[in-house]
């Protein structure tokens, strides 16, 4: 195998350290490659070339700069730590446990409730002139109004009694009835009785009891029994 001639020799050793082929009109004559100890070329150099040597160039000037080639590179670097936040793990939220209650297969008694009706064929002479029934006021003498049960709220109204709730209000006659003072008792329990055919032909109640009764009843008239009430208008 003949041997490589100058020129090619300088082309691959160019094209070894360049990795590019600088063509047969990259360097100048074979017999003035070597002048004066160093390499001459020629004014005018291919464009890959130039490219090359450029990148050639930036890739050491790169390397020089990152640290692998800069004196005293050899020496280990120590990376910064960062400071690590903590992982906080949040439990899952627990859900309060569900009580099942068995349906209860016993039978809801209902409680019925009774209504008295009102007997509205008994009246009472309230107002001293005119028959009604359940009044708000009921007139125990009807002569000077001395004594007389007020605001009262019937609880019932039957054919053989009726009650009520009020406030019995009466004049103590002291010295006389005429200078007496009223006096009132509130939550007078109310209670009519015997009922009996009036002058109109109507029931109308006869007799009424009040509880308690205020003082100087058990030595009145009537000795803290019932009290007879009018049948007719007065």
């Amino acid at each position: 195998m003949p041997e490589p001639s100058d020129e090619e020799r300088v082309r691959l050793a160019m094209r070894e350290m360049l990795a590019v082929d600088p063509g047969p009109e990259a360097l100048a004559d074979p017999a003035a490659i070597r002048k004066e100890g160093r390499w001459r070329w020629r004014p005018r150099l291919d464009p890959k070339v130039v490219v090359a040597l450029a990148a050639v160039i930036v890739l050491v000037a790169t390397l020089v700069w990152a640290g692998p080639l800069r004196p005293g590179s050899s020496k280990q670097r120590v990376a910064t730590p960062h400071p690590t936040v903590p992982t906080v793990t949040t439990p899952p939220p627990t859900s309060a446990p569900v009580t099942t209650v068995p349906a209860t297969t016993e039978p809801i008694t209902t409680v019925p409730t009774t209504t008295v009706p009102v007997d509205t064929a008994i009246s009472v002479y309230g107002n001293c002139t005119t028959p009604s029934v359940e009044p708000a006021e009921i007139v125990l003498t009807c002569a000077d109004y001395g004594e007389r049960l007020t605001s009262l709220h019937w609880t019932s109204w039957t054919a053989t009694s009726a009650t009520a709730v009020g406030t019995l209000v009466y004049n103590d006659c002291t010295p006389d009835c005429a200078s007496g003072q009223f006096h009132r008792v509130p939550d007078t329990t109310v209670t009519l009785t015997v009922p009996i055919r009036g002058a109109t032909g109507s029931l109308v109640w006869s007799e009424v009891q009040e509880n308690p009764e205020p003082p100087g009843y058990e030595t009145g008239p009537f000795h803290s029994g019932p009290q007879p009430l009018p049948t007719q208008p007065d």
